[in-house]
């Protein structure tokens, strides 16, 4: 979004007027005084004023052709020309000035003009330089070359500029603005609202937009969004046409934090397209202001019925609002017209949240028919069999999408899981191993891989170590790897009995709480390999430490009261012991009302941009 685009080709904002003014008002030079010059160029000079250009020109050459060779003639034919648009005969006319009078500033910053106009932004550059090298103190000239250097988008260095400018000229709106503009371009923000507040809004309607627009953007990049928004609004109510101040108001209205229901706003502009509609509409509700989102799409809808984008939405905030029913029937409406995979698959999750299981599970079967190229369908289809414990179609599914998208951490999640709830614990280990390998250095698949724990034969472990090994080498800064493959390795080596060597998982889990301090579950299992050893004060630290992070880790207080016993330290052993019953039974009732754990677990996992 710019709200400050620069105009007349690519001139600079404002300046051409700004510098017209006082070209024009430069005296004559002493050699125009001769021959008849003063009265010429005081004779082309009120008709300049006037607006009568050609008349102005004739007077010029009638008096060149006379004779006279005089720079400031030659700056006035300059100017009529550009006010013509003649601009080969004014830039002609402009380097004569600087041909004839090459001393002074007058021809660089007159050509340095035209050529901004033109959009030579370089070349216009280079002749404001000249000037301002000629007389550093030409507010002209800094102003020129500030404003050139911030459109060629070299901001620090037009800041610098842009500075002199306004130190000498204080309160100068084009130079406070300009220096503003281009320290909020610099990533200067605080300031950029110091200019902006050193200046005040001009009575030009266009230039008092781009005032505010500005000060509403340098407030957001501060973080100052009621301020922001203030200032959109501002800008506004002068300029109710423009979308892009609109999407700024809203924007930063709801970023300020006002309540949706208390969030009123002007009317967007008027005739805007669908796809602007379906942009307000998207923008209002993530900010969670559905109430206002829904005309936006039903606009959108109105001007474009096919658009699926906007019906998603519109049935989505409808589902927010609490018109769940509303937004099954305009889908179905919708679905009688045309057959949309991603309006099933929406259909498929109302359903579910409706209460109806074998309507939902047709809707999302239906979007993988339309569309089966969409990990998402395939995801969802197979989470809607899990959820209900359709074990077989789950398992189907899933083993479809972890051939058609076997770069998708989450169907090899899902697979996982569908094996682990029939209690096949090797194939569950084997696919979340997979998701693990697809995506290292997710917590969330890390979260899964670690269900495994306590369910896995030493020979299933045979066949995982090496790529756990792998996974930890790949990523030696990875505190959960380490982990994976210490606590694997560990459980092997305690199978083996008197024969188990603990040296090579404990450098791992000593890695893991090393790398990561604040990890539960490895102090659990390095006091289990402490324990192991008989090193029972380490032991009670690291299960003490478990304790200190996770308070409801039944597994630790019994395992706590089991090396108490041997420690002979009998109360305190029957303290944890009784801590891990009462916290053991709290466990089983949390199990029996979260039946759609899985489900809510796996669905957490989003779907990466590969996905």
């Amino acid at each position: 979004m710019n709200f400050f685009h620069r105009g007349n080709g690519g001139s600079v904002f404002l300046l051409v007027g700004v510098l017209a003014i006082s070209m024009v008002g430069l005296p004559v030079s002493a050699s125009a005084q001769a021959d008849g010059a003063q009265a010429a160029f005081e004779q082309a000079l009120g008709l300049l004023q006037n607006g009568k250009n050609n008349e102005a020109l004739a007077v010029i050459d009638s008096a060149i052709a006379a004779g006279v060779s005089d720079p400031s003639l030659y700056n006035l034919r300059g100017l009529a020309n550009s006010e013509l648009g003649r601009d080969g005969e004014a830039e002609q006319s402009f380097r004569t000035v600087i041909r004839l009078d090459p001393k002074s500033p007058m021809g660089y910053n007159n050509l340095g003009v035209l050529l901004s106009k033109l959009g030579r932004l370089e070349d216009a550059a280079a002749a404001f330089r000249k000037a301002q090298t000629l007389d550093p103190k030409n507010f002209t000239a800094l102003l020129g070359l500030g404003t050139c250097l911030e459109a060629l988008h070299k901001p620090a260095e037009a800041a610098v500029y842009l500075q002199r400018a306004w130190d000498l000229h204080p309160g100068d709106f084009q130079a406070g603005y300009e220096l503003a503009l281009a320290l909020h371009e610099a990533k200067q923000p605080a300031a950029a609202k110091k200019s902006v507040n050193q200046i005040s809004a001009p009575q030009d309607p266009e230039s008092a937009v781009k005032y505010y627009s500005l000060a509403g953007v340098v407030g957001e990049e501060l973080r100052e969004f009621g301020e922001a928004a203030d200032s959109y609004r501002r800008a506004y109510a002068i300029n109710p046409g423009s979308y892009e101040i609109y999407v700024a108001l809203v924007r930063s209205t709801l970023a300020a934090g006002t309540a949706p229901s208390k969030t009123v706003l002007p009317s967007p502009p008027e005739n805007l397209s669908a796809s602007q509609n379906l942009a307000l509409g998207v923008l209002w509700s993530s900010g969670g202001a559905y109430e206002q989102a829904i005309p936006r799409f039903e606009e959108a809808l109105r001007l474009d019925s096919a658009n699926d984008s906007a019906t998603v939405n519109l049935a989505l905030v409808y589902k927010n609002v609490g018109k769940t029913p509303a937004a099954i029937d305009l889908i179905r409406r919708t679905l009688k017209e045309r057959a949309s995979a991603a309006l099933y698959n929406l259909l498929g999750g109302l359903d579910e949240e409706s209460g109806e299981f074998v309507e939902a599970v047709q809707s999302f079967q239906r979007a993988v028919e339309l569309d089966p190229n969409n990990e998402q369908y395939y995801f969802d289809l197979g989470m809607e069999y899990l959820s209900h414990f359709t074990f077989g179609p789950a398992s189907e599914v899933y083993r479809v999408g972890t051939q058609k998208f076997p770069r998708s951490s989450r169907q090899y999640l899902g697979l996982a899981f569908n094996h682990y709830a029939v209690r096949e614990y090797a194939e569950a280990a084997d696919a979340f191993t997979t998701a693990l390998e697809i995506d290292p250095e997710s917590p969330a698949v890390f979260q899964a891989w670690k269900t495994l724990l306590s369910f896995l034969a030493p020979k299933d472990w045979d066949a995982l170590l090496p790529r756990l090994d792998r996974l930890a080498a790949a990523h030696p800064q990875n505190a959960e790897l380490a982990f994976a493959y210490g606590a694997a390795l560990f459980r092997l080596e305690v199978s083996k009995g008197e024969q188990g060597a603990f040296d090579r998982p404990q450098i791992f889990l000593e890695k893991s709480v090393r790398l990561q301090p604040d990890f539960p579950q490895a102090h659990l299992e390095l006091g289990g390999l402490y324990a192991a050893r008989k090193q029972d004060e380490k032991a009670v630290a690291e299960y003490l430490e478990t304790i200190r992070q996770d308070p409801k880790s039944d597994v630790a207080h019994y395992r706590l009261g089991q090396v108490y016993r041997d420690m002979n330290k009998m109360e305190l052993a029957t303290q944890e012991l009784d801590r891990y019953q009462e916290l053991s039974r709290q466990h089983q009732e949390e199990l029996k009302e979260s039946r759609s754990a899985v489900k809510q677990f796996v669905l957490s996992q989003g779907a990466k941009p590969s996905e």
